[in-house]
């Protein structure tokens, strides 16, 4: 059995959980952070964890835009960010930017310095930014031109994180784990977005970098499926 797949804390996040008195974190990117379909959404998984140790002193408040790139996330930062006074900022941006057409695609040079300009951004408002990758798509039934190029842009947001010194939820790295079988036919809605249970699994994986157990949350009967799943890739 290979070795499983480590999940750091987010020290940062947890101490702003803990000791302020009222917070509020706003998740911010594309089609994968806006909510895509109806069911349980990731920053739903987010918002029941977090109550469930810290009780209701925040808001998780959804800033996705279905279709964005950086660039136009970067248009609208200054109502659908700055406007909240985060004190959290989770950013997943890469699906659209990726998109080999003009005028969508954000060649990777920019798009790194949109990601470093997003993380200064956030810093400014005295904000913690956290950028998230997205999770595995399924490669083989995209388009051809996009697919080839979604891991460069997966990568740059490592790099961005490591540069900027901001903490990285890795998704892609967890679902890349999982039998392709599961990422096909249990946590994709398509091949460029997760479904329910993928939503899930993707505020699992969130719940557990912030040092939350989702199975210690009331009512987590929903949780399971992906919470056994994560369990089995990750230590």
């Amino acid at each position: 059995m290979s070795e499983k797949l480590q999940t750091p804390v987010c020290a940062e996040a947890v101490e702003i959980l803990r000791k302020k008195p009222r917070f509020r974190i706003v998740v911010f990117g594309a089609s994968n952070t806006e909510r895509y379909m109806p069911g349980i959404h990731w920053s739903d998984v987010l918002d029941v964890g977090i109550r469930s140790v810290y009780g209701r002193k925040f808001h998780v408040i959804n800033s996705g835009l279905c279709g964005n790139n950086t660039r136009e996330g970067l248009a609208r930062f200054e109502d659908d960010v700055a406007a909240f006074e985060p004190d959290i900022v989770i950013v997943t941006f890469a699906g659209n930017d990726c998109n080999p057409h003009p005028p969508k695609n954000v060649p990777l040079p920019e798009f790194a310095a949109n990601l470093d300009l997003m993380v200064g951004k956030i810093r400014a408002l005295g904000a913690l930014p956290i950028l998230q990758t997205y999770y595995m798509m399924d490669l083989c039934h995209m388009e051809s031109a996009r697919a080839a190029l979604v891991d460069g842009y997966m990568d740059e947001i490592r790099k961005a994180a490591g540069r900027n010194g901001v903490f990285l939820v890795d998704q892609q790295k967890y679902f890349a784990a999982l039998p392709e079988e599961t990422l096909r036919y249990k946590l994709l809605l398509n091949p460029m977005h997760v479904n329910e249970e993928g939503n899930i699994l993707i505020g699992n994986i969130l719940l557990h970098h912030l040092g939350i157990d989702p199975k210690d949350i009331v009512h987590h009967e929903k949780l399971l499926f992906a919470e056994e799943l994560y369990r089995s890739i990750a230590g």
